[in-house]
């Protein structure tokens, strides 16, 4: 999973087209915080570490698909030097240089999260986001920093509290996989995300 979040059983309205322009903006959020992770790894296991560097190499052999798909959805021009240049220094494994283009990338195609923010939760997204928390996200969301494991699934309140909020939304957005009925899509729909946030960002879970 692309965003070290677990698969979500679920099936609701889902995120359509709303989750279509966001992906690549959400994608280069999620890459550059495993870049930092895997730049200064403190307590991460040596599993952690080399599921950080698969998860980089996969999403990076996506982006410019996910950058074409961006550009057509919004009618943006993609800067093709910016990914050819981090596709030829992940090669060369210097991180630093990654690190940089993928944030420069990210400044120039940001996520918009106005859509999504935790303060339009309605009480009946927030109810439905702890179904599905206690229902499901706790399920897999176990495990510590440090945990041997090649892609360890945190605790979700954690997760919130330890890394940037749009980050964290990248996540949600990118990370959560439906089931072969939903041809692996996201499976929540606007209200679960913002209900979601409210939750983890409030540290409101049960």
């Amino acid at each position: 999973m692309a965003a070290g979040l677990c698969p979500a059983a679920a099936v609701c309205a889902g995120l359509g087209t709303t989750l279509d322009r966001a992906r690549f903006p959400a994608e280069l959020l999620i890459v550059r915080g495993d870049l930092q992770r895997l730049i200064s790894p403190r307590s991460l296991s040596s599993a952690e570490v080399t599921g950080l560097e698969g998860r980089i190499e996969s999403a990076l052999t996506g982006l410019e698909w996910l950058a074409l798909e961006y550009a057509a959805l919004t009618k943006s021009e993609i800067a093709q030097p910016l990914l050819q240049n981090l596709d030829r220094s992940w090669a060369q494994r210097n991180l630093l240089a990654v690190q940089g283009l993928v944030s420069q990338l990210s400044r120039m195609y940001p996520l918009n999260g106005t859509i999504f923010s935790a303060e339009r939760a309605t009480a009946d997204d927030i109810k439905r986001a702890r179904e599905l928390d206690l229902q499901l996200c706790q399920g897999c969301h176990i495990d510590r920093v440090g945990t041997e494991k090649i892609l360890p699934a945190y605790r979700l309140e954690e997760m919130a509290g330890n890394m940037p909020s749009d980050e964290f939304l990248a996540r949600l957005l990118s990370g959560v996989r439906g089931t072969s009925d939903t041809a692996l899509a996201n499976p929540l729909s606007l209200g679960d995300i913002r209900g979601l946030l409210r939750l983890y960002q409030e540290g409101a879970v049960d």
